[in-house]
């Protein structure tokens, strides 16, 4: 049999799968909700049968796997990051994964990679694209988590920034930490103060923009006789993906309820529907707060350490508390967005520190070619 893989490939997709048994076993003996442990264990056993064929496919390429083993270090953090921060964050924290897992078997079905073996792979590949739909619950738990969560985020991540570079360059030539200190509240409140108002703002311009929409929509639909609003819930489920004969059906029952007759037209026209819109009073809260949370991590080392380790060392201090916080930030960032979780990290972390670095290139250069010192 002529196999379109390398012996590597083949070997991979066999750890791959015996890992995700191990996992989904793993998570199964920690869950409470007894519905969830069946399923992780069900979904164990869909994976020790996947690892089961790519066992069978080594066979046929006359290459040994008995001595490849599940990966223990993934298991344990997998077990580790639930018990932490509960299966949802989990599954987005895996989403990825699984994303490049589906993606990576889609492409060995188009190539017929596996020749007379291709039915079952595209079997195993349904099989994945049906895990994601066990945790769609849990995951969009999580989800609404992320988003009360994202405008502290991006506070706390300008606070870092802004504040760093502020410090960074002031460490060179101001050589008293109490006024770096003071600096930095004072950059750092004023930033609070910028922020939560721009976050009001635009968040409340937003608001009203798409508020104006859907009451346009709301009242064209409250207007309409029974049967134009049942052809106009009918087209909102066509655009929804549903198909017309189940869209008809459905359309002839929801359109007697007015209420929820709006509520499928502004989802299908629209794209959200009134309880969807966010808070600019909480959008303003979240960014204005954290901004102010990052600006105190950043200035902190000053007065608590810079008599001890001088300002240049207590900037290293600041360093890699804003480094670690970025980090954290980006994790979360890139599990929100299902996008690459280390490259998203890692850019946080290069800009933050990035930034810091001119700024304190700019303050030496002041110090030693125009001899500036505050003291």
């Amino acid at each position: 049999m002529e196999l379109r893989l390398s012996k590597d490939e083949i070997i991979e997709n066999y750890r791959d799968e015996l890992t995700d048994a191990e996992i989904y076993a793993a998570l199964a003996k920690v869950e409470k909700s007894e519905e969830l442990r069946k399923e992780l264990l069900k979904l164990s056993q869909y994976e020790v049968s996947h690892a089961d064929f790519w066992r069978f496919i080594a066979k046929q390429a006359n290459i040994d796997v008995s001595d490849v083993k599940p990966s223990r270090s993934t298991i344990i953090f997998s077990v580790l990051i639930r018990r932490l921060f509960g299966l949802g964050f989990l599954v987005k924290l895996r989403e990825s994964a699984e994303v490049e897992a589906i993606r990576r078997y889609g492409d060995m079905v188009r190539r017929k990679a596996l020749g007379p073996y291709t039915d079952r792979l595209r079997e195993i590949l349904l099989d994945e694209v049906a895990h994601e739909e066990v945790f769609k619950e849990e995951e969009s738990k999580f989800e609404a988590f992320i988003e009360n969560i994202r405008d502290a985020m991006y506070g706390m991540s300008d606070g870092l920034v802004e504040v760093l570079a502020a410090v960074a360059g002031l460490a060179p030539v101001v050589t008293n930490p109490v006024l770096i200190t003071l600096a930095g509240l004072i950059v750092g409140t004023a930033g609070t103060l910028s922020m939560a108002v721009g976050a009001y703002m635009s968040t409340k311009a937003q608001r009203d923009i798409r508020e104006t929409v859907l009451s346009k929509v709301d009242i064209e639909v409250e207007n309409l006789d029974p049967e134009a609003r049942a052809e106009r819930v009918r087209k909102s489920l066509t655009q929804l993906g549903i198909n017309g004969e189940s869209a008809d059906r459905i359309a002839a029952d929801v359109a007697t309820s007015v209420d929820m007759s709006k509520r499928i037209a502004e989802i299908g026209e629209i794209g959200l529907s009134k309880e969807a819109l966010e808070s600019p009073g909480r959008s303003a809260l979240y960014t204005g707060l954290f901004y102010l949370i990052g600006a105190l991590l950043v200035v902190a080392p000053f007065p608590l350490l810079g008599h001890l380790i001088g300002n240049v060392g207590s900037l290293y201090v600041s360093v890699v508390l804003v480094a670690l916080a970025q980090a954290v930030s980006g994790l979360l960032t890139a599990i929100s967005g299902s996008g690459k979780i280390i490259r998203t990290m890692a850019m946080n972390i290069a800009l933050s520190l990035g930034a810091a670095a001119a700024t304190y290139t700019i303050g030496t250069m002041a110090h030693q070619l125009l001899h500036i010192a505050i003291t």
